[in-house]
């Protein structure tokens, strides 16, 4: 049996390399950037105006401040996508929209409440500065400019970053495939109604299906495994014909004469890479590997197997992504002393308290057993207590937040 530090290093010496794919941007969504992206092109893409008014040379208005007014005769009109394609003259005025593309020797944008029309002229009566309300060519970044960050998130906001610069695709990390695997002969499924009194509803499934989508992995397929060697060895053997790149089992990893899935794994091929971890919740982990391919073998117990996920699977779906954490690590300060007293780190699970202008705050949750799924539900997250250890009232610890 090893320490949970043992085991996330040799499980981090024994990561995958994680896939790249170039995908459309519309297909992009939520999938992490392998790389940096640099702009094609400036933005913004040319010099416009920022207002509705006259595009004008700041040279003939010289004499605004003496005359309080000076009068320009309007030459054209420049429209967003219909731009005026002369130099603007000596004494010239071009009528100009918002976004329109400011004219050749035009240099500064009156607002058309600051003018008044004369016929075919336009009186100028107030105007700043040269330049003013101008959006020059590649003030926000010029082409070549790093836009995006590797490892980012692509949301809304950032598609339409890409698309007003002109990216169609982008390279992101392929979504880690994962093949789920739930053994148990006692298991119902949740939505039957009346079941069998020796019958438990699965929960485990759907919990980890969920949690599998929420590390931003995709789930293959989610089966129901009997308790027998052949039928855990050709379930295997197909999730690997599948491309998975993780396989969880969910059971059949302790050692009664009904937990195949250690077996199964040693005959199919995957190595053995640690087995038995000193924790608490989920002493049982199995963790093997074949080729690129991990295969997790998660206590049955469904708090154990959620511990398991959050602490060593959610770590390689997020190294499958290019980062380290898919979730929040919290300083937190103790409300209450929190002692482990036992041989195994443990994993408690805690309330967080945030109040204004105060430093977060836990407390462990009243119930913390291993069978009960309200030690989930109702915790924030968790902590990890080395055995002998005791945190004190007001010291910080590293809260795992859910």
């Amino acid at each position: 049996m090893i320490s949970v530090n043992e085991a996330l290093h040799i499980l981090k010496e024994n990561l995958p390399h994680p896939r790249i794919v170039q995908l459309p941007l519309q297909d992009a969504f939520s999938r992490r950037l392998a790389d940096d992206l640099l702009s094609p092109e400036p933005s913004p893409r040319y010099t416009s105006s920022a207002m509705d008014g006259f595009a004008v040379r700041w040279a003939d208005l010289g004499n605004l401040e003496e005359t309080g007014q000076v009068l320009l005769k309007i030459a054209g009109e420049s429209q967003a996508g219909l731009p005026y394609c002369k130099t603007v003259a000596e004494g010239e005025a071009i009528r100009i929209s918002t976004g329109a593309m400011l004219p050749d020797g035009a240099d500064t944008v009156v607002r058309v409440e600051d003018t008044e029309e004369v016929q075919d002229s336009v009186l100028i009566l107030r105007c700043k500065k040269r330049g003013q309300d101008v959006r020059y060519m590649g003030e926000e970044f010029p082409a070549g400019a790093r836009i995006l960050h590797k490892g980012q998130v692509i949301k809304a906001r950032q598609i339409a970053l890409l698309s007003a610069v002109g990216l169609s695709s982008i390279p992101v990390y392929a979504q880690p495939r994962v093949s789920l695997f739930i053994t148990g002969t006692e298991l119902a499924h949740h939505g039957d109604g009346k079941i069998k009194p020796y019958q438990v509803r699965d929960s485990n499934a759907p919990m980890l299906q969920s949690a599998i989508l929420e590390a931003g992995a995709e789930v293959v397929e989610c089966l129901h495994v009997r308790d027998d060697l052949d039928s855990t060895i050709a379930q295997m053997t197909e999730a690997l014909s599948n491309g998975s790149d993780i396989i969880l089992c969910s059971g059949g990893v302790s050692v009664g004469r009904h937990d195949h899935v250690k077996a199964a794994a040693e005959q199919v091929g995957f190595k053995e890479l640690f087995w038995k971890i000193r924790q608490k919740p989920g002493k049982p982990l199995y963790v093997a590997k074949r080729d690129r391919t991990l295969l997790f073998g998660l206590p049955g117990n469904p708090v154990s197997a959620f511990m398991c996920f959050q602490n060593f699977v959610m770590p390689s779906l997020a190294a499958l992504q290019g980062v380290e954490l898919l979730k929040t690590v919290t300083s937190a300060v103790a409300e209450v002393p929190v002692a482990n007293t036992g041989k195994r780190t443990d994993f408690i699970r805690v309330d967080i308290t945030n109040e204004p202008n105060a430093a977060p705050s836990f407390r462990p949750i009243d119930r913390q057993g291993s069978h009960m799924l309200t030690s989930i539900v109702e915790a924030d997250g968790y902590i990890a207590i080395e055995p002998g250890c005791c945190l004190q009232a007001g010291e910080l610890a590293d809260v795992f937040v859910f």
